[in-house]
């Protein structure tokens, strides 16, 4: 399988990366706007798919896949993503790395089909219970798709965890050009020897176990994995910024929104406006570092999502009131994001007050 430039839909290209970076195993339950995802995979790998019952069958089965060592993946979407958070904890436990996309669409319970990035603190604050985080990924772009999932298996061994991949609805249907690699398995590259689940040959007996009746050793357990969080945050954030040096103004976005504040920066820095903008990739661990050393140019942040005002949440955080945040949101409707013309206006009214 050699390089190859394809147009295909961002949730195709998903599939086509996962493939040529040597994922063997896909599992799937069918949901609005993830589906293509599953579809795509059945033509790469017609024996690498199965088709599970539920999204709780699937999550059981990328735990016990990845038991043995191997790492498997899964596409699904909020209300999918919801029913798997028991095992998602449980693999956040046992260390037990998988891949998973979140092709989020907008709303609380079953929620409308069109997409969004509603899923935020789901994914960035972990969904189940218990003290435990698993890496994010928010590309933008085809290319930027292409790219982040060998990072997303070196993040799944290096650290042993689920990693996921997140889409609002926009990104995920758009179709657009991507140049997509040779096949490489990835997975080979790193020794499960020490941990896989592969019968006791060559090896002891091993125990999966995420609690304990030693209160002594659940404290050793939870106070690995919060070291391990740790040095997760301080060396896996990633972040994308243009023109932030000498700024009045940064725009904070992701997916979508921040692929279109690279026009927005272009179209007023041409009018003399010194407008900057930082675009999350890693949304845990959230790149603090990124808003370390602000100018002292600037006046304002304005954080643009398609929910509520989650991700607005940790940009405060990472400001810890040195400028004033604003936020700029919406959901649903007919059509779920702003356009660059609204996102042009609130930057413009920001400025002028």
């Amino acid at each position: 399988m050699t390089q190859q430039t394809m147009f295909l839909k961002n949730t195709e290209t998903f599939a086509e990366s996962l493939a040529r970076c040597g994922v063997k195993f896909h599992f799937a339950y069918p949901i609005t706007p993830a589906t293509d995802v599953m579809k795509r995979m059945a033509v790469i790998l017609p024996h690498g798919v199965l088709q599970m019952e539920s999204e709780l069958a699937v999550s059981s089965a990328l735990a016990g896949a990845a038991c043995t060592g191997m790492l498997c993946a899964t596409s699904s979407s909020g209300p999918g993503m919801t029913l798997m958070q028991e095992a998602i904890s449980f693999m956040c436990g046992a260390e037990l790395p998988c891949l998973m996309l979140d092709s989020m669409r907008v709303g609380p319970g079953d929620g409308d089909i069109l997409g969004a990035q509603s899923d935020y603190y789901m994914s960035t604050r972990g969904g189940g219970h218990g003290d435990y985080h698993v890496p994010v990924l928010a590309p933008s772009d085809g290319q930027e798709i292409v790219d982040l999932v060998p990072e997303g298996i070196r993040l799944a061994y290096t650290y042993r965890t689920p990693v996921l991949f997140v889409f609002d609805g926009v990104t995920a249907q758009t179709t657009e050009t991507a140049v997509l690699p040779e096949y490489h398995d990835y997975s080979a590259e790193y020794d499960t020897s020490s941990w896989a689940y592969t019968g006791t040959k060559d090896h002891p007996k091993r125990a999966l176990i995420t609690g304990s009746y030693s209160h002594a050793d659940g404290y050793v357990m939870n106070e690995h994995l919060r070291a391990k969080y740790e040095t997760i945050r301080a060396k896996e954030q990633q972040w994308k910024e243009s023109n932030t040096e000498d700024a009045e103004l940064i725009v904070v976005a992701f997916g979508i929104h921040g692929r279109m504040c690279k026009d927005l920066v272009a179209n007023l820095r041409a009018q003399g406006k010194k407008v900057g903008s930082i675009r999350p990739v890693t949304l845990w661990p959230f790149p603090d570092k990124a808003f370390e050393n602000l100018p002292s140019t600037l006046k304002k942040i304005l954080v643009v999502e398609m929910n509520h005002g989650q991700m607005v949440d940790d940009v405060r955080l990472a400001v810890n009131g040195r400028v004033p945040v604003h936020f700029f949101g919406k959901t649903g409707g007919d059509m779920p994001m702003y356009t660059l013309a609204e996102m042009t206006a609130e930057v413009n009214r920001l400025l002028e007050e």
